[in-house]
């Protein structure tokens, strides 16, 4: 996760500009130890929530536990980037049905010490299922 401030400058003009950008990147899914299926492994995929919004979600990868997602999702922030919320959840696409919640996990950016290489620890029933 990082931030920066991107400066527009209209030409001849005195109004300028600033947009804050945030960057996430879902890198991975770790040893998920539960499994929604009766047979075979998970479809993994996480849904990315800021502030209680969808801000978007990862194509599923078939049959694993752990796999690597590397996906980057851009936001524009109303107010301190800091200030955003996140909430992750994984899911088990089906291909029938509805698709099943795997587990979830939750970091306020404001209270970490750093916002590179974050590991949501994910949980089901207060139960850690992996990261």
């Amino acid at each position: 996760k990082q931030w920066y401030q991107r400066r527009v400058r209209a030409e001849g003009s005195i109004a300028e500009e600033t947009t804050k950008i945030l960057e996430i990147t879902i890198d991975s899914v770790n040893n998920i130890t539960r499994s929604t299926d009766t047979i075979g492994k998970i479809d993994p995929y996480v849904i990315l929530y800021g502030n209680g919004q969808m801000l978007g979600k990862t194509k599923p990868v078939d049959n694993a536990k752990s796999c690597v997602l590397n996906e980057l999702f851009v936001i524009k922030p109303k107010g301190d980037p800091r200030s955003v919320q996140f909430k992750i959840d994984l899911m088990d696409k089906d291909d029938i049905g509805d698709d099943d919640e795997v587990g979830s996990g939750a970091f306020n950016q404001a209270a970490e010490e750093s916002l590179s290489n974050k590991i949501v620890n994910l949980k089901w029933k207060g139960q850690d299922i992996g990261s």
